[in-house]
């Protein structure tokens, strides 16, 4: 088993890409099955060298996986634990709202990131 420290250092790292506002939009659009970056870019209004670069993020991390098809490639949700993580996130948001979004220690933190 890997000692604790790096175990928190990946912890935060899969935190940290899923802290970002436009990858969990991601995350959530292929909650309902595959697409291309062509197809979450126009969902999602955003440019597609955007999108391919959060894409790049979740993949590294290990949230999404892509298939091939010619020269598209096809994103997904990357397993079952990755459903039921955002799932649970979801679930304890909806039980937790009112103190999650009057934590004044994550504001401070979120408007000192630039």
């Amino acid at each position: 088993m890997k000692n604790m420290e790096s175990l928190l250092n990946e912890l935060e790292f899969l935190f940290q890409a899923l802290s970002d506002k436009t990858r969990l939009q991601i995350v959530f659009l292929l909650l309902n099955g595959e697409k291309s970056v062509q197809e979450i870019s126009q969902e999602l209004g955003k440019s597609q060298s955007s999108i391919s670069h959060h894409l790049a993020c979740l993949k590294n991390c290990g949230i999404v996986k892509t298939r091939r098809d010619g020269k598209f490639s096809y994103y997904s949700i990357n397993g079952k634990e990755i459903r039921d993580l955002i799932m649970l996130a979801t679930n304890h948001v909806s039980n937790y709202s009112k103190s999650i979004l009057s934590c004044s220690i994550v504001k401070e933190e979120k408007k000192s990131v630039p």
